[in-house]
């Protein structure tokens, strides 16, 4: 009998998730037909991969003011809305149409602030701030766009996006040896998806746990593509003590109302791993130290990191 239910469930999963392709594909083709009438997005949140990014497009959608990517759940039977498109790192192929046809038209747009008093859309694809062409494509594309990026110290970033790879089943490796292994997994694909030569990587989007906390290269390259008026670097430690601190700029850039809804919840939450070797995070902190340097520098503040400020560690925050 067991078997017999499960058959079903497995076969009822089946159809229900082929009925859902299918709608989605029927949707995306009508949304890419009528491309020409989607504006662009007002705001992209581009990185980083485990620094908050889930919470804060959550946050951002409720705002009533925020229209949702298509299609969204209440067009399909989803769990929740879309998030990021993923086009200026692994998509780009698909074509301008192709991403246009995430966004609210403009009848939407009128409709909506009929209702809100103003409108505006969103994504958020935490790899377009490491990758190598993102920041250039993006740019290109998306000429009044502006642009968020979420820091998270670099330690718990590194530890986090390698424990979430390790719960997935896709790390097997420890994390001092999945540090040691980095360089010789992603080769030289950095160097190829910068030229073209190379659409994706799977190494350089997910095995880079240590490269993609060195934040300062691809901060520096995002204000050369962009300048910096386009683009709102945040922490997500601010972020998680008072998201009014982080959301309130991007209003206030965006010229919509402030935040009155209640922000800042965890999402996406992991707990951080016990049995982190001390050793490795020491290492870990020497390796990034002349990073944040480079960060403060480049932005004018001291990021908000004590274990690089010489305070004592006041905890981890559980993400």
């Amino acid at each position: 009998m067991a078997g017999t239910i499960d058959g079903v469930a497995t076969w009822t999963d089946q159809v229900t998730s082929g009925v859902r392709a299918t709608a989605r594909s029927l949707i995306r083709a009508g949304a890419m037909a009528t491309a020409d009438l989607r504006p662009l997005p007002d705001l992209v949140v581009i990185g980083v991969k485990r620094g908050g990014t889930t919470s804060l497009f959550r946050d951002l959608e409720l705002h009533p003011a925020m229209l949702p990517l298509v299609p969204s759940a209440r067009r399909l039977p989803l769990r929740e809305n879309q998030k990021g498109v993923h086009y200026f790192d692994s998509h780009s192929d698909r074509g301008m149409r192709w991403y246009r046809s995430h966004f609210a038209t403009r009848p939407a747009h009128a409709v909506r602030r009929r209702s809100a008093g103003e409108s505006f859309t969103a994504e958020a694809s935490p790899y377009y701030f490491f990758h190598p062409r993102a920041a250039h494509r993006a740019t290109e594309e998306l000429p009044r766009t502006h642009f968020v990026v979420l820091l998270r110290d670099p330690v718990e970033r590194t530890i986090s996006h390698w424990s979430e790879q390790t719960r997935n089943g896709v790390e097997t490796l420890s994390l001092a040896d999945a540090l040691a292994a980095e360089a010789d997994r992603v080769g030289d694909d950095a160097e190829r998806l910068r030229s073209g030569s190379l659409s994706t990587s799977h190494a350089h989007e997910q095995q880079t746990f240590a490269a993609q906390s060195e934040y300062a290269d691809s901060l520096e390259r995002w204000f050369d593509a962009a300048g910096r008026d386009r683009v709102i670097v945040a922490f997500s430690e601010d972020y998680y003590r008072d998201a009014h601190s982080v959301l309130d700029p991007i209003t206030e850039r965006l010229g919509v109302a402030r935040f009155a809804a209640d922000v800042g919840a965890h999402r996406n939450a992991a707990p951080r791993p016990s049995a982190i070797d001390a050793d490795v995070e020491a290492q870990l902190i020497e390796r990034f130290r002349p990073d944040v340097e480079r960060i403060a520098s480049l932005i004018g503040r001291t990021p908000p990191w004590p274990r690089f400020v010489g305070a004592s560690d006041d905890g981890h925050d559980g993400r």
